[in-house]
Parts: structure tokens; C-alpha cells; sequence
């Protein structure tokens, strides 16, 4: 499969697809309830989180899935400090998984916290997210594990690489 992967702006992801990949992949994935999603997954509210990178499968222009950048400046960052930068809601459609599309953003991600000149990435994902874990650490991020944290039932792991290697 051939993808293109880009900003927000450069693919004109709009807000609906925006907002159903992030229910397919969370919800339909059992890792997110459908009342929280409703409102976490509206499109304005995930653009206001940070920047969008996202994938488009090239022959049928379908938005295959997404990643999202959040500044220590953005209300929506958790856990970055000054010159640090999370990843948010990494989400690739199933139709498209095993394609390392989801590590192909993941490596747009970095890319693009390096030019922006920031020093550490930082992430976090459900514990039951076994293939997430994979992934990450695949990509040179290692788990905190004293930071792991619980939220609204749910257990987090913390991830953390450094972007100046």
C-alpha cells in the first residue's frame, strides 16, 4: 500500500474522518468507552491538542491514521517539560495495520519534534496496548516504569526517548 504522510493542513484531513478514525481504532478497539469518546475524539478538541501528523492511503484517499504532537505550552500536555513534547493518540485503521504505517508515523512524529528542536519525546499508552509496547520500543523509547500512572480505571505506561541521538 502506498501512503501519503503529512500535516493536518497538507492532507485536508477533515474533521469527520478525523473524528471516526479515533473512535474506530479506541473504541471499536476496546480501549476507550463510547460516552468518553464522544467527547475526546471531537474533531475540535483534537486539533486544539497539538500538531496532527497523519497518513492517506494514496489510492483511495481514505485518512489511514494519525499521530498528534502536543507542545509543553498546549493545555493538553500531561507530563513534557520545557524542551520536551508529547505524542498523543497514535491510531492507525485496522484495514491498514501490519503495513509499518504505524511506525512510519511514529518516525514522522520524531522527525518533525527534531526540527522543531525539541530534546525528548514522551508517551503514554494503556498497559493492554501489548502491540503499541512493540512498537515504541522498536522505535528506541523505553519504559519508565516508575512514572506509570492510573487514570479513570485504566493503567498507563510511560515511554520516553531522547530526540538528540
Amino acid at each position: 500500500m502506498d501512503f501519503s504522510i503529512g500535516t493536518d493542513e497538507s492532507l485536508n484531513i477533515n474533521d469527520r474522518e478525523l473524528s471516526e478514525l479515533l473512535t474506530q481504532v479506541y473504541v471499536e478497539g476496546g480501549f476507550t468507552e463510547q460516552e468518553l469518546a464522544t467527547s475526546l475524539f471531537e474533531a475540535s478538541m483534537v486539533r486544539k491538542r497539538g500538531k496532527i501528523i497523519g497518513a492517506r492511503e494514496n489510492k483511495q484517499s481514505i485518512l489511514a491514521g494519525i499521530a498528534i504532537n502536543v507542545t509543553p505550552d498546549s493545555p493538553s500536555c500531561q507530563i513534557a517539560k520545557k524542551n520536551e513534547i508529547e505524542m498523543h493518540l497514535l491510531a492507525v485503521k485496522s484495514a491498514y495495520r501490519r503495513n509499518g504505517l504505524g511506525k512510519r508515523l511514529v518516525e514522522a512524529s520524531i522527525t518533525d519534534a527534531k526540527q522543531e528542536g525539541y530534546s525528548k519525546m514522551i508517551l503514554w499508552t494503556q498497559t493492554m496496548m501489548k502491540a503499541a509496547h512493540s512498537l515504541y520500543e522498536s522505535a528506541g523509547f523505553v519504559h519508565i516504569v516508575e512514572k506509570d500512572f492510573s487514570r479513570n480505571g485504566r493503567n498507563f505506561r510511560i515511554y520516553e526517548r531522547e530526540l538528540n541521538i
